[in-house]
Parts: C-alpha cells; structure tokens; sequence
C-alpha cells in the first residue's frame, strides 16, 4: 500500500475548483498478464469518465488534460509490478494515486469534490498503528497498515541499545534477570537484576528508554495504537518509563529481529485490529445508548447539515450506500433524488468528509455493520 497520510487525506478532502474524477478499482497482483488485465481496466474506466466529463459540457482538451496523468499509468510496467489488492486514482486540481489493500468494486465518480468514502475505511481516525521493535542490537519505528510494516525515522532516537549505552561487551557484563510468576495473581513480578559493576544495568536501560520515548511522542499521534515488540525482559521496563499515550497493553513477546518482517507484521495486525474494533464498538454503544435522544440521527436530511455545522462528534456511513442529491447553500441544506441527477453527488460522502474536516470521527464501514443497518448514523455534539 502507498501510505496515505492524514496530510494527504485532508489535501484531498480540501480540493476544490473545477471537476474532480475520482476512479476505485480491483486490482491484479503482479504476474504473466497482469499489466495487461489491470491497464484494460483503467482504459475502461478513464473512458467512463470522459464520458461524464463530456456530458457536463467539459471540453475535449480540457477532459483530455485531466485524464492524461491515469493515462500514462495504462503503460506503466514499473507502476504495474507493485500492485496491491486497489487502487485509488485522483484527478483534478491535484492528483493522486495510492495502491490500496482491499478489493474495491470499480467506481467512477466526476464531482466538485473527490469521493472519500472507500479511504476513510483505511484511515477512519487516521487507520495505521506503529510497532516498536525493541532488542539489545537495535530498535526500530514501523509503520503499520493491514498490508505491511514501513521503517520510520525518528529524529534523535538511538538506534540500538549497544550505541546508546557505548557497551560494546553488553551481553558480557554479568547481566542477569529473572521473572516469577505470582501464583496468587496470576501476573508477572517487575524484572530483577543481579550483576556486578558500575553503572546499574537497569538504570542505564530505563534511561536508554526514555530517551527513545521522548523522541516517539514527537511521532506517534496520540489517536494511534504503539504495539511493543521484544524480549519478555525488556517490555515491563519500557512500560515503567513510557509516556505515549495510545501504547497498547498488548505485546509482541520475542526477539523481533528473528521474528522476521512478515510475522511480526502478522502479529502486529492481529492486535490493531483489535484495538480497532474495539474503538467501533465502543461508538456503536454510544450511539445505541443515546438513539432515542435528538443526539442520535440516520436521517441524511439532518446530519448533513450537522456535519457542515461541525456537529458530528461520530459518524457511520456505508460504503455500498450512496445518497444522491445536492447540496443547497453553505448550511449545509440539501436536496435528494431518488435516483442520481446531473450534476448530483453522494451526500453522504460529503457528510463524512465534512466530519473528518471538523475533528469528528468516521467509520466507513459495510452497510451490516451500521448502527441498525442504515446508510448512515451520526452521533452529534450537541
């Protein structure tokens, strides 16, 4: 996947001026004719779009001129051979292009704004999780997504214990550690230490920590999940000095540099993800608890407005749903139709985009898995 950045989401969200194409598509994973399969789709859906564009009177040149960056994607080999599952195209004043997890259904979208909904499944509030990979020969930052783990640069951060600490003979100094399990609570007693020499091991470590935790918390928001990954030792210490406020109980226990890239991302995923839905759970609660106060609406024709008006604390939409219609003035009131019109856009798309806008947070989610099965739910402020 192509990291989307709560910057870049915002951008696209932000665009306006002119028309904007927006293209989701399945995509082929690399092999004998998958560039072929996956530019005929593309050409397919680029034909789509000229159409539209020429049916709301854009000119030859100027539909030509925005649809030339997709375009030269169609020959693109290189571009081709790292394909994910999706693939998100953008075209307007800005253009973007973000290889996606996930299967999307093929969609064509010509508006004045970008069609967001499929992204902020991704991304909901901001959707990645960060591992820190802890061992006594380096600590490492990853960016997590449900595809894969990226390396992170985290400025003033030491990158291995070793350096930090200039013990070159580390596992030499007499260091010794054990656990016991309490049999009366069923955890684990805090590490203790037994070795000889000056400075203290343990000190040197947790001020080894915190160092590195200092620097974390210039880089890890405090919305997104931190999972530890380490030797059983080391993780109760990083703990005992850790400020970041969304690290997760839940660890990677073992050396992460034997556990190799793909099953730490594996593991990683696992916990993420549950700390996720856990998140969505807890706003379906809200929502459920509060559905019979004005608070709670599935109604288009009012949260529309709302997330215009930046009253939307917390918003469902459906990815398979669409409500067509137009909005009317800077309130935010709106129009609907049945069916879609020229010049119509799906107004929920932009009911959650105004939401993410205003600091509330969306769940894109299956219509199943809605509050109550509706297109749409919104929690407001007030």
């Amino acid at each position: 996947m192509d990291a989307l950045s709560l910057e870049e989401l915002t951008s696209l969200c932000r665009s306006t001026g002119g028309p904007h194409v927006s293209i989701y598509m399945p995509t082929v994973r690399f092999g004998p004719d998958s560039q072929i399969e996956n530019g005929r789709r593309l050409k397919n859906l680029l034909k789509t779009a000229a159409e539209e564009l020429d049916s709301r009177g854009v000119r030859p040149r100027e539909i030509d001129a925005l649809l030339a960056p997709a375009r030269v994607i169609i020959e693109d080999r290189p571009f081709w051979l790292r394909a994910g599952d999706g693939l998100g195209i953008f075209l307007g004043p800005q253009t973007a292009t973000f290889r996606l997890p996930g299967k999307f259904p093929e969609v064509v979208v010509v508006s004045e704004h970008f069609y967001v909904k499929p992204l902020l499944m991704h991304q909901g509030s901001d959707r990645h999780f960060f591992v820190l990979a802890l061992s006594l020969k380096r600590v490492q930052l990853l960016r997590g997504t449900i595809e894969s783990l990226v390396p992170v640069d985290v400025t003033g951060a030491p990158s291995s214990l070793s350096e930090a600490l200039k013990w070159d003979d580390f596992e030499k100094r007499s260091l010794q550690f054990h656990t016991q399990t309490s049999l009366a609570a069923g955890g684990r007693r805090p590490v203790v230490f037994h070795g000889s020499g000056e400075p203290d091991p343990k000190e040197e470590i947790l001020r080894y920590f915190r160092g590195i935790d200092r620097a974390l918390r210039e880089v890890v928001p405090p919305d997104t999940p931190l999972i530890l990954a380490g030797v059983d030792y080391l993780l109760p210490l990083y703990r005992e000095v850790s400020g970041v406020p969304s690290l997760v109980d839940e660890s990677i226990v073992g050396n992460p540099d034997s556990l190799g890239l793909e099953s730490l991302h594996d593991q990683a995923w696992a916990i993420a993800q549950a700390v996720f839905d856990e998140e969505r759970e807890q706003a379906t609660r809200r929502i459920e608890e509060a559905w019979a106060t004005p608070r709670v609406t599935p109604d288009p024709e009012r949260i529309v407005p709302a997330a215009f008006q930046a009253r939307v604390d917390v918003m469902f939409v459906a990815l398979d749903r669409e409500v067509w219609g137009t909005v009317l003035d800077e309130a935010g009131d709106v129009e609907i139709h049945e069916r879609p019109e020229p010049g119509d856009e799906d107004l929920l798309d932009r009911a959650a985009v105004q939401t993410f806008l205003s600091g509330g947070t969306v769940f894109a989610v299956p219509a199943e898995k809605t509050p109550r099965g509706y297109p749409a739910v919104a929690l407001l402020r007030y």
